[in-house]
């Protein structure tokens, strides 16, 4: 069985030890990163990603601009994203969700939640398809 190779960046260190530690048992290889700017660095130097999950809010770049980042470079525009914050204001989520994420989590979530949504993800290639068609000029 595949290893699925995940991306989480949040300029948290706690936020990263939380998520580790919720998916340490469910057999995820992760790669925990605290600034977009990094994130970007290893996306670029290892394209072999199945899922991204990033906090909206961190200084510097934020989650918002990695994600139109990755979805605007054919590398990465299949990968599925989600969002985790505390940015959780309607104009927020509709921002989220109009420049591509697969999901747009509140902090704070279950882990229940976070596997159900990550597990959906990885298990829908059709959500990931449809990714790539938006995001192709």
């Amino acid at each position: 069985m595949k290893r699925h190779h995940i991306l989480v960046v949040d300029d948290e260190p706690l936020n990263l030890e939380i998520i580790a530690e919720f998916l340490a048992d469910e057999g995820y290889l992760l790669d925990l990163v605290a600034s977009a700017e990094r994130a970007w660095e290893r996306l670029e130097a290892n394209a072999s990603y199945d899922l991204a999950i990033l906090d909206r809010m961190m200084p510097g770049m934020s989650g918002m601009d990695l994600l139109k980042k990755m979805k605007a470079d054919s590398r990465f525009c299949a990968i599925p994203v989600i969002m985790q914050t505390a940015a959780c204001h309607p104009q927020q989520i509709k921002e989220g969700f109009e420049a591509g994420v697969f999901y747009y989590l509140s902090k704070p979530f279950e882990l229940e939640t976070l596997t159900a949504i990550i597990n959906s993800a990885l298990a829908d290639p059709a959500a990931t398809r449809l990714e790539v068609i938006i995001s192709t000029p």
